[in-house]
């Protein structure tokens, strides 16, 4: 009798679903930023501002220029600018990108020639320092996007 329950249990054990033990996945690959896209209602008026007030350099797309203009952001990474016949959803402070910039104050100097409105986080005229000492401000794009202006020091 003992060896009748003996395998009773072996066969109800075999038939068992097996609980596997769970696994750490692998750690995830490094990613950098390569570009960041942007909707805009009209392209030449947003590739004005990009190109005269923020002065970045356009580079070649390989799309229509009616479709889409890309703008080098140093290291590799572009800001990629599309047609888009509606402008986007109301864009806050905390929906932003930020640009670093070499010359600070060169910058802020530009945009105040350029009569371009910049403000701190808390919408004051003023430059705003972070807890880790990087000076920030924040303009609008024609769109209304937020681009915070900062002089970051890479580290990559």
């Amino acid at each position: 009798m003992r060896d009748v329950f003996a395998a009773a249990l072996l066969l109800a054990t075999l038939g068992a679903p097996v609980r596997a033990q769970p696994v750490a996945p692998a750690p995830a690959p490094a990613l950098l930023l390569d570009h960041v896209g942007i909707q805009v209602a009209d392209v030449e008026r947003s590739v004005a501002f990009y190109a005269r007030v923020l002065g970045l350099r356009e580079v070649p797309a390989p799309f229509p220029r009616d479709a889409a203009r890309w703008f080098a952001l140093g290291g590799g990474r572009m800001l990629h600018i599309v047609a888009h016949g509606t402008p986007g959803a109301p864009h806050n402070r905390w929906d932003h990108y930020a640009l670093a910039c070499a010359d600070f104050d060169a910058m802020v100097m530009r945009l105040d020639e350029l009569h371009v409105a910049w403000k701190d986080m808390d919408g004051h005229h003023a430059i705003q320092t972070r807890p880790d000492r990087i000076r920030q401000i924040f303009v609008r794009d024609p769109d209304g996007y937020v681009i915070e202006i900062n002089d970051a020091h890479p580290t990559v």
